[in-house]
């Protein structure tokens, strides 16, 4: 829905249900310059890909602390995420990313409300990259001490 109407490009990377895999892979064949999508675990890309992008989306349905958003933070790059786990701790709508709601934890399948979700608070976010609340939301990332202290 999203890359049929947005300019936007997708690179996914990670590893999960074979079937899932599958699907994110044939997306390349689909929107050929649009998606990109790397079925497998390479952290020195993955932290290539938070420091070069617009927009980190994090649709995970379980999220015990949720490292990713903070390493993409302190890049500089919003969240979208899913409000779950350490994700709702830590991204604040409006200030350091978006949030889509709670999605369903049955992980065998891909629920049509989800999808929905995903793609609504996508375009929402996409609509502010490259305005004055963006570059906002870029410095509040960055600006935010999330040690210990």
């Amino acid at each position: 829905e999203i890359l049929k109407e947005e300019d936007v490009q997708i690179i996914l990377l990670g590893t999960g249900k074979k079937k899932f895999e599958k699907l994110l892979k044939s997306m390349e064949e689909k929107f050929p310059g649009k998606v990109r999508a790397v079925v497998r675990f390479n952290a020195p890309l993955a932290h290539q890909m938070m420091a070069g992008a617009d927009l980190l989306a994090v649709t995970s349905r379980f999220e015990p602390c949720g490292l990713i958003q903070l390493q993409g933070m302190r890049y500089g790059t919003p969240c979208v995420c899913a409000s779950t786990g350490g994700l709702v701790d830590t991204i604040v709508e409006g200030k350091t990313g978006f949030h889509m709601g709670r999605l369903s934890v049955d992980c065998n399948v891909v629920e049509p409300a989800d999808v929905k979700k995903v793609a609504t608070t996508l375009k929402r976010a996409v609509k502010v990259v490259g305005t004055p609340a963006y570059q906002e939301m870029v410095k509040n990332c960055m600006i935010q001490d999330l040690s210990w202290k």
